[in-house]
């Protein structure tokens, strides 16, 4: 079993973990240390105290009586004592090869001798000084092994402390775990949500995500199933009128008929043609990726009046525009072109011959406004709900069409936050108007 991998959630956690067991039994075993020296140093200070006063009291240093000397207790044979006269003469020295300097100041100090530190206390009696020190080896050797006291019971508790941190981030991500399996188990076209059942809080608004995201991942697959169906569907009827006007052609053997046959071959294809790029820019307006940007709305709208405008001469058709020109938007420009000239393109359509088609542009601090009148059939209210759909035409519309149109601008304004109303147009006949949010500060 890896405990510790490079990039494991669990191998980091068990790694930081056992490292901070580790750096705080250090960090216990230092404090100790110290604690153990501090009270060594206070304990054995007062015992060179001690000794030096019952020296200056007269008491004697070995057993002499049922009472005993002072270096007999085993706790004083690691002191060194030395007593010298005021004028610097040794009187006695408790260890032969060691000789500890006699002019130090009274009280505690440290001295060095023959390469070893010592601790000293120094105490003036009348006629004579006395010495009493103590090697520091002796100090920090207890020290340390009181500091071993503390600290053992922490390492010999570490294995264990091992296997539950080990247990409990183990435990602590078994929901996690959960969740890959799940996922991995999926076949490809599974995109149901994962559970969020159990997650640790830290994970949860990550599967959270997981899920929007594999939400968005479906209804963009739905979305373009329905598309392809669809496409095959309608693309279906008009493949199928070309391929019998192309029979019809092979059969022909007069001139006249051969001309019929082509000229309708040439509209079936300009119609499958129109159907093509409507599909296409559909197909685009629902793609992610569009890159926004502030546009002046009548320089969309004249952009899109160029493409209308030789099909409104052919049928005589007069559009008329006003409204603001500084009716700013924030969108993609191709994109808004291509919403206006949906608009025009069906409002010339359904318009009669010599009629009359009406654009109207609107800013306030609500936003901007685009209107488009004609003076056609219209669409019944019953109706007007349905006419954003796919491939839908209205039952009253004898104007050939791929149903295409209201789709587009209702997806295209849909990506620019904007709304879409039909309403009745003072023309007489349709009034279709978007709205578009305001441009942020």
């Amino acid at each position: 079993m890896r405990l510790i991998a490079g990039h494991s959630l669990r191998g980091r956690l068990l790694a930081f973990l056992l490292a901070a067991i580790f750096l705080a039994a250090l960090m216990q075993g230092a404090i100790a240390y110290r604690g153990a020296l501090v009270q060594t140093d206070e304990i054995f200070d007062y015992q060179l105290q001690r000794i030096a006063l019952s020296l200056s009291n007269g008491n004697p240093l070995f057993s002499t009586g049922p009472d005993g000397g002072l270096l007999d207790d085993p706790a004083a044979r690691d002191l060194i004592i030395q007593i010298w006269t005021p004028d610097g003469v040794r009187l006695f020295r408790s260890t032969p090869k060691l000789v500890l300097p006699d002019r130090v100041v009274l009280g505690f100090s440290t001295v060095e001798a023959e390469g070893a530190t010592y601790r000293m206390y120094s105490l003036e009696a009348p006629l004579q000084i006395i010495q009493v020190a103590q090697d520091v080896r002796v100090r920090t050797s207890m020290a340390r092994s009181l500091a071993l006291r503390t600290i053992w019971p922490i390492a010999a508790m570490a294995p264990l402390l091992m296997l539950v941190v080990w247990w409990v981030v183990s435990h602590s991500l078994m929901p996690v775990d959960r969740a890959r399996r799940q996922v991995a188990a999926r076949q490809a076209d599974d995109l149901s949500p994962v559970s969020e059942s159990g997650l640790p809080d830290e994970v949860r608004p990550l599967v959270h995500e997981l899920n929007l995201l594999l939400d968005r991942v479906r209804q963009a697959f739905a979305a373009q199933q329905q598309f392809v169906g669809d496409a095959a569907h309608e693309l279906r009827s008009p493949l199928a009128a070309l391929k019998l006007q192309l029979q019809f052609l092979q059969r022909s053997d007069d001139e006249a008929s051969r001309q019929v046959a082509i000229g309708r071959l040439g509209a079936g294809i300009e119609r499958a043609t129109r159907l093509v790029e409507q599909l296409l820019s559909l197909a685009r307006q629902e793609a992610p990726g569009m890159q926004f940007a502030t546009v002046d709305l009548a320089d969309v709208v004249r952009t899109a009046l160029t493409d209308v405008l030789p099909q409104a001469r052919a049928r005589g058709i007069d559009i008329g525009m006003e409204g603001a020109s500084g009716a700013r938007v924030t969108g993609q420009g191709e994109a808004l072109a291509l919403l206006v000239r949906n608009l025009l393109d069906n409002a010339v359509k359904y318009a009669p011959a010599s009629g009359r088609v009406d654009i109207g542009l609107a800013s306030d601090e609500r936003g901007a406004t685009l209107d488009v009148d004609d003076d056609g059939p219209g669409i019944p209210p019953s109706e007007r709900g349905r006419v954003f759909d796919r491939f839908y035409r209205s039952h009253s519309a004898d104007t050939p069409g791929s149903g295409l149109g209201l789709a587009i601008v209702k997806a295209i304004a849909g990506r620019h936050g904007a709304t879409v109303e039909l309403l009745d147009s003072p023309l007489g006949g349709l009034r279709v108007r978007v709205r578009f949010p305001p441009p942020p500060t």
